[in-house]
């Protein structure tokens, strides 16, 4: 059943909103007209900080900070405001108790992090995901499938019934199915097939693992999808997206692959836009600043309670579209500054992204899924998640093989390999990069 008259119906001012947003990207705006909009918008944002929250009061004051700024580049002098920071000062960050409210991360590379979380803050959050969707032709009140799910955050008994009863609904009135994403055995890979199937989409939504596997399956079993379709997209979130991806992707489902970055913290950052690649940084709302080595720190424009200033956010990028720092676009993410693994090399200890090895073992045959175990600094473990049996010896010497094409002078003896079939997730539920 259609349900898309429920979302109109309920999310009414939300949808005037979005469309006067969508207006403001599809006017023809270039880069001087952008960066004074964002300098003001931080003026304005900045102001608020320093009469209404006592830890910018504070920030100001130790580091000598200006009142306002000229230019954008002016905000590369304010410090980074790291998680670290943030966990240190939370008795200040959230006026001794006073704020209660929160944004919470997963803490799946070091200790959880809170963020004070003002009322109608969901809404400016809802309109820039709309923003970026509606660039890839999906609307709101779509039909859509999403391969995700919390359900273990929820908590147990009467308050975690009424959670999952709160999801529920609101998954009724945005129109959305949502499929388990923690359980990608074969038996629930062919159920979740099956509601793509009966539910006939307009978007498919979820992890980047879990919607590759489902990929994976489909392609594996020569399954055909249902005719005719209204699927216009299928959106990868929360992890990063490898070219092996994007291609099998396209290949299975037949429409344009889109990648949507953001964060518990910040909502979303960017949404690919005229093709997969082209990931547009939604400006208004945030700038997004990108240091020599790609590491990324963000400035939220919007009205928060504890707007985020200099943000280390912990994601490395290739940025596009860049002056003095201020990227308008991404080629890729990269994923987090310590998602580097370690091999032995002729050279000494060689460091990689793990991206490359990601990308070279989805490549191969029936891999669906990759994890790392650093044994040592010179010795890397290789988890390896496979719709069958695997030849291991034969993984490890095609693996070799391809990184020796970069990396000539690497010790093959320094890699190993493991089959898996339960891969280790984060707490949010992701599929986890590294294992302990």
């Amino acid at each position: 059943m259609d349900r898309s008259w429920l979302g109109r119906a309920v999310l009414g001012v939300r949808h005037q909103a979005l469309a006067r947003k969508i207006a403001l990207y599809d006017e023809d705006r270039d880069r001087t007209w952008i960066e004074r909009h964002q300098v003001r918008r931080f003026n304005e944002v900045w102001e608020y900080c320093l009469a209404k929250v006592p830890f910018y009061r504070s920030w100001r004051r130790e580091h000598g900070l200006p009142d306002r700024i000229d230019r954008l580049a002016e905000l590369r002098r304010f410090p980074s405001l790291t998680k670290e920071i943030l966990i240190a000062r939370q008795d200040e960050i959230f006026q001794h108790g006073r704020i209660r409210d929160a944004y919470t991360t997963g803490g799946s590379t070091g200790q959880p992090t809170r963020y004070p979380r003002g009322a109608g803050e969901v809404e400016g959050r809802w309109i820039d995901a709309y923003l970026g969707r509606h660039w890839a032709g999906i609307r709101p009140t779509d039909p859509a499938v999403l391969l995700w799910g919390h359900s273990h955050l929820f908590g147990a008994g009467l308050s975690g019934q009424l959670a999952q009863a709160k999801r529920r609904l609101a998954d009724l009135v945005v129109n959305v199915t949502r499929l388990n994403a923690y359980d990608l055995s074969e038996l629930s890979l062919r159920a979740h097939y099956l509601a793509l199937r009966r539910r006939d989409p307009v978007a498919l939504t979820g992890y980047t693992s879990a919607v590759f596997k489902l990929a994976r399956y489909i392609e594996r079993n020569q399954l055909e999808l249902s005719e005719p379709r209204r699927l216009r997209a299928v959106v990868m979130c929360a992890e990063t997206a490898s070219d092996a991806d994007i291609v099998m992707v396209e290949r299975v489902f037949k429409v344009p692959a889109v990648i949507e970055y953001g964060s518990a913290e910040t909502g979303v950052l960017a949404m690919s836009r005229r093709s997969t690649r082209d990931i547009r940084v939604i400006w208004d709302s945030f700038v997004c600043h990108a240091d020599d080595d790609g590491e990324l720190s963000v400035t939220t424009l919007t009205n928060r309670l504890f707007p985020l200033v200099r943000y280390a956010i912990g994601d490395r990028v290739e940025p596009s579209d860049v002056v003095d720092g201020n990227a308008l676009a991404f080629r890729a993410i990269l994923g987090r500054q310590q998602d580097i693994v370690r091999i032995g090399s002729a050279r000494g200890l060689l460091d990689l992204s793990a991206i490359l090895p990601v990308h070279i073992l989805k490549s191969y045959p029936g891999i669906v899924g990759v994890q790392f175990q650093q044994m040592r600094p010179d010795a890397l473990r290789i988890h390896v998640e496979a719709d069958r049996r695997l030849d291991l010896s034969d993984v490890g010497a095609y693996f070799v093989r391809e990184l020796r094409k970069d990396h000539p002078e690497l010790f093959a003896d320094s890699i190993s390999f493991a089959q898996i079939s339960d891969p280790a997730r984060t707490r949010a539920g992701k599929h986890a990069l590294f294992v302990s």
